[in-house]
């Protein structure tokens, strides 16, 4: 079997010939040729040898490579010409600590058999010999990737137990290429679960966001649509949820019913399923303030005062260890869903809460068509969201300002044209005038706008002038 690959590789691949080495292209690049995925999603690719690191920074010393340790512990190396390649020499591995990612113990070899033992699945462990053009197999991993399986290397039981991030890249691959899991490999999987909660949130996060996004990342394959579902309903039936996303276990657990009477979990899940990429995490915690409103409360009423804490919680630094500008993204969008909790039966009022929400708001579209398809089973949006949407789309047009920034009047402008202004109040008088033109946008012009500043100065002159 010929793939192609770079030709920065092969020059690579020859100057490792030269010093008596055989280069190997390893793993997804490899698995991923075999599937026949487009080289547009071949964008990593692991090389390995079994010539030592200090061998091979001498190696390329005079060439038009650059090579750097990565990792000098376990022997990997960045090595770049045009194409950035990962190169790990082949090893052995012991992990003192169980289920913690990081061996303890790396013995450099040069059986290339050993090597593939030491990886995660037999899919992942078929070699490419660079110059030879020719697949090397120790392991049939070439039958388990025609079979569409995932099987671990060795006893699935020693593979979780060393290292429990496997269990999430298991997850990942089965949902992202529409494998199947063999049953032991999954058996001990379950078993050994609880060992997530040793590794760093930083791993939990990164394989967690890749699951959320698995559809997205093999387009081609046509059966792997709500691949992102499959992959998150794994890891709700494997146990795995109170080590990634406690507060939708808590959801799961509770047995909850939402107003149409569906378990709360599974409208989750079904939101999570049809709704577009950009908001499947708000989706998964929407109703997160559910179960502890409906403990405190009674009933649901109130939700809102416990999602935004409940949200912090788990994407934060006690949980998945998220950005400050995703996780209150999640917060606005959460919250900002539910928005006929917020008295929005005038358009006055429905202008404000745009305004309010301009950055989110696409994306609370986005998602209420993802909850209204769940709830009605049509893809038409409600009353409330049709009405949302085009005050929305009008406001565009108008060329509606949403920020101070988009005002045709400054704070300098104000001071220049009222100077007997306190200098704490102009920031205050901005503010109404922006909400002056949010109610009228056509307001937005220097002319208009000085003519309002000076009716609200005129009107509070003791609020706003120095005596």
């Amino acid at each position: 079997m010929i793939f192609s690959i770079p030709q920065e590789l092969v020059e690579l691949a020859q100057i490792f010939k030269k010093n008596k080495e055989k280069l190997y292209i390893v793993g997804g690049f490899v698995r991923n040729k075999i599937l026949n995925v487009p080289d547009e999603y071949n964008l990593d690719i692991d090389i390995c040898s079994s010539a030592l690191p200090e061998k091979i920074l001498k190696m390329l010393e005079k060439t038009d490579f650059e090579a750097s340790y990565m990792n000098k512990e376990i022997g990997v190396l960045e090595i770049k010409k045009n194409i950035r390649f990962e190169h790990a020499t082949f090893r052995k591995e012991k992990y003192e600590f169980s289920g913690v990612h990081i061996p303890n113990n790396v013995e450099f070899i040069t059986d290339i058999n050993q090597d593939a033992i030491r990886r995660d699945f037999r899919c992942n462990a078929v070699y490419y010999d660079i110059l030879e053009e020719e697949i090397v197999d120790p392991l049939n991993g070439f039958g388990d990737i025609n079979n569409k399986l995932i099987q671990t290397t060795t006893d699935p039981e020693i593979v979780f137990k060393d290292d429990a991030e496997r269990i999430l890249r298991m997850v990942r691959f089965a949902s992202q290429l529409g494998f199947e899991i063999e049953k032991n490999t999954y058996k001990q999987a379950v078993k050994n679960v609880s060992k997530l909660k040793f590794l760093s949130k930083t791993r939990i996060r990164e394989e967690f966001a890749r699951i959320v996004l698995a559809d997205t990342a093999y387009p081609i394959f046509a059966d792997i649509k709500y691949a992102h579902a499959r992959g998150m309903m794994m890891l709700a039936n494997m146990g795995a949820l109170p080590y990634i996303l406690p507060a939708l276990e808590e959801i799961r657990q509770s047995g909850l019913i939402e107003d149409r009477g569906k378990l709360l979990f599974e409208h989750v899940m079904n939101v999570f399923a049809v709704c577009d990429p950009e908001v499947r995490l708000s989706a998964l915690l929407h109703d997160v303030g559910k179960a502890r409103a409906k403990e405190e409360y009674g009933n649901f009423n109130g939700s809102e005062d416990f999602t935004p804490i409940i949200i912090e919680q788990n994407l934060g630094e006690e949980g998945l260890c998220f950005s400050k500008k995703i996780i209150e993204r999640v917060k606005k969008v959460c919250l900002g869903q539910d928005f006929n909790k917020y008295g929005l039966e005038s358009s006055k009022n429905i202008r404000h809460f745009i305004a309010e929400n301009y950055e989110v708001i696409e994306l609370i579209l986005k998602l209420k068509k993802a909850i209204n398809f769940d709830k009605y089973n049509k893809k038409a949006l409600s009353f409330g969201t049709t009405r949302l949407k085009s005050i929305y789309e009008k406001m565009l047009k108008e060329n509606t300002p949403f920020t101070l920034k988009e005002l045709k009047i400054d704070g300098n402008i104000i001071l220049k044209t009222f100077p007997q202004i306190r200098a704490n109040r102009i920031g205050v008088l901005l503010d109404k005038l922006l909400y002056v033109c949010i109610d009228k946008p056509s307001k937005n012009n220097t002319e208009d706008l000085l003519n309002v500043a000076e009716k609200i100065l005129i009107k509070n002159k003791q609020d706003y002038l120095e005596n």
